[in-house]
């Protein structure tokens, strides 16, 4: 079973990049990212969650907690491209996206400090998710 790395930029965080979905629409990028030594194509999906946004993207979350090197390498490459796009994010692992959910209100999905205080009881060493942009939480591992 595979598990996607999703980003949630928090409301005000969207750049001019950012491509916005309008209302309940999703918005569908396929985006060739330059790779260590060679190039990738991430396919992304911005959809609007409480007043700010998700981003899911085709990468493996669990290559990348087993630290293969092409997982590696193409998150620090989509992490530079989140941050391209929004001053702010943190990338998560779809499971802990899943409970985010479960625990939170529809209104509050894409509040930041909420998640990061969440995700730092969760797991507090940072395995799982990454503040992208911020000074607070974990860093993104290299």
């Amino acid at each position: 079973m595979t598990f996607w790395v999703h980003y949630v930029v928090p409301p005000g965080a969207a750049g001019d990049r950012m491509p916005v979905p309008r209302g309940d629409e999703i918005v569908t990028v396929a985006q060739t990212l330059d790779v260590d030594a060679g190039e990738r194509t991430v396919e992304f999906t911005v959809l609007a969650v409480g007043a700010g946004y998700q981003i899911g993207t085709d990468l493996d979350g669990t290559g990348l907690l087993r630290g293969h090197p092409g997982e590696v390498a193409a998150a620090r490459a989509v992490d530079d491209w989140v941050l391209g796009c929004a001053s702010r994010a943190v990338r998560i692992h779809e499971l802990l996206l899943h409970r985010w959910y479960e625990v939170c209100s529809p209104s509050h999905r894409s509040a930041a400090e909420a998640l990061e205080r969440w995700l730092r009881a969760q797991d507090p060493a940072g395995d799982y998710w990454a503040a992208l942009g911020s000074a607070t939480g974990p860093r993104p591992r290299s």
